[in-house]
């Protein structure tokens, strides 16, 4: 972290100082003070991290200027049963494990409303899988990250994998079908993969463009009742 991040300057907001930001989650998300009640039908963008989104209810692990509820998403979200009308969530799965992902996505299908869509966009381990079996039959395999080939000292497709599992604090990788098994799971019905900007809920497409060449995108929908 350079000096220009830590050094104490008249013209920068308090908020903006890391040990600030980490100070105010960890009062947030042990306390729950300052949670804002969430209207009905609003959207959740889950695991927002810095993509603070307008016209919807950001939820991440750690404050920041802009992020409505600050919270651990592995032990619930704080909004009631049928509440929200979608939910949006962009690398973020791939930091749970497999047991706490399948909480947070029952979780999900609990706070969505009836009809309601979920857009998860992860890492496609699939691409990166075929990447490196194409390096081992001796083909010029599609790298699908340039920035990890960029700055690796191995320019190799293993250390993709690698990269993918340790470098980013990642705890599980997905296919669509693994991903599917668990949203089938969790209740959720129309599991269908897609791809960037593509979708059922219009409100729902709002994927970063930075993601695009390595990402898995998928939606579902919570049945209507009855």
């Amino acid at each position: 972290m350079g000096l220009s991040e830590t050094r104490f300057r008249f013209d920068r907001k308090l908020t903006e100082y890391s040990k600030v930001q980490w100070l105010i989650s960890s009062v947030l998300r042990g306390t729950g003070l300052f949670r804002p009640e969430v209207a009905a039908g609003a959207y959740l963008n889950v695991g927002c991290g810095p993509n603070i989104r307008q016209g919807f209810v950001n939820i991440d692990y750690n404050w920041k200027p802009g992020v409505d509820i600050c919270c651990d998403i592995g032990a619930g979200l704080p909004v009631r049963a049928g509440g929200a009308g979608g939910i949006f969530t962009e690398h973020c799965l791939e930091h749970l494990s497999l047991d706490v992902a399948r909480k947070f996505l029952t979780e999900c299908h609990r706070v969505l409303a009836p009809g309601g869509m979920i857009r998860i966009i992860v890492p496609d381990f699939e691409m990166y899988g075929r990447a490196y079996v194409e390096a081992l039959d001796g083909k010029s395999p599609t790298l699908p990250n340039e920035y990890f080939v960029n700055h690796m000292a191995i320019n190799r497709p293993v250390a993709l994998i690698n990269e993918l599992f340790y470098g980013p604090t990642h705890r599980f990788m997905y296919d669509f079908a693994t991903l599917a098994e668990v949203l089938r799971e969790a209740g959720f019905c129309e599991i269908t993969k897609c791809s960037f900007g593509q979708g059922v809920d219009e409100k729902l497409l709002i994927d970063d463009k930075g993601h695009i060449s390595e990402s898995l995108y998928a939606e579902a929908r919570k049945a209507l009742a009855g």
